[in-house]
């Protein structure tokens, strides 16, 4: 029996599902730890869907702009949403994390392609783009910060051996995360039952989460008001 029955439309859908209950846990029901829980699941759904991404895109400048050209729109919307301001530096929405991240895979990939995986200055650059990328992710104060980005990194360096990816996940989000964000873990679930797939309805699925992003900050925002204010 062959149980990889989740496409990318699959795995995108649940990662929308489970960040808005996160966001509703964090934004409007704080109380109700569970709802933390599940959203925990969400981010490494989506950071294994950007190492997907870079695989099957075809044109990897359009989109990381695509993902940055929404980082910048949504963050008013998350601003107002978890701190009732129209801008918050201290912490950047999670479209920066991912556009951050995919920025140093594709470097590395192409850099690989060119003077191959096992090439001492290959080897080198990993380690000086990685790092370049998580204090990047740092000093913007983007949501999981560089911790996110050595998410994405882990599921694309190790994307040959799901043992090898699922550990560092594992040590990533439950040894050096910890507390609720070890719930994490459980998104791996998902990841393993993809079946390389697209799925039904790709195109709209797509721009799913870039549309519905700012949009359900945006409505989560008008909710408090009205709930709390």
């Amino acid at each position: 029996m062959d149980f990889k029955c989740l496409s990318a439309s699959g795995l995108k859908l649940i990662a929308v599902i489970t960040m808005t209950i996160d966001h509703i846990g964090a934004a409007l029901l704080p109380q109700y730890l569970f709802l933390r829980m599940i959203g925990r699941l969400a981010f490494p759904i989506y950071c294994y869907m950007i190492v997907n991404g870079l695989f099957h895109t075809k044109n990897c400048g359009k989109y990381i702009l695509r993902l940055f050209t929404f980082a910048l729109i949504s963050e008013v919307f998350f601003d107002l949403a978890f701190y009732g301001e129209v801008i918050n530096k201290e912490h950047q929405n999670v479209f920066f994390t991912l556009g951050i991240g995919l920025t140093v895979i594709a470097v590395i990939e192409k850099l690989r392609i060119k003077y191959g995986i096992y090439s001492i200055f290959v080897s080198t650059a990993d380690i000086i783009i990685l790092a370049a990328g998580c204090a990047t992710a740092y000093f913007l104060r983007t949501d999981y910060s560089f911790y996110g980005v050595l998410m994405i990194y882990g599921f694309y360096s190790f994307r040959f051996n799901a043992v090898v990816s699922s550990v560092f996940q594992i040590f990533i989000n439950c040894i050096i995360l910890r507390g609720v964000q070890g719930f994490a873990v459980f998104s791996l679930i998902p990841i393993w039952l993809y079946n390389g797939e697209k799925g039904r309805n790709a195109g709209w699925v797509k721009w799913l989460f870039y549309v519905y992003y700012p949009i359900h900050l945006l409505v989560i925002f008008v909710l408090k008001k009205i709930l709390f204010y």
